[in-house]
């Protein structure tokens, strides 16, 4: 299935990546070489766990910047 991804890190970025059904959301940004534990994920503009599957909707995903 064909997902359209945007990726907000220093800028936007768009592509449309075909994901085998099943897959997960950790399993998306594994393969886009993003780690996990600096992201989150939203699909329809709420976030979502990244042990759901992916669906056919677009999805944005937001780096978090955290410090002090």
């Amino acid at each position: 299935m064909k997902v359209g991804v945007k990726i907000f890190s220093g800028g936007a970025k768009e592509q449309t990546i075909d994901v085998r059904e099943g897959s997960t959301y950790e399993g998306l940004l594994e393969s886009l070489g993003i780690n996990p534990e600096i992201v989150i994920v939203f699909r329809n503009g709420i976030p979502v766990p990244l042990d759901d599957n992916v669906g056919p909707d677009n999805i944005e995903i937001l780096r978090v910047v955290t410090g002090g």
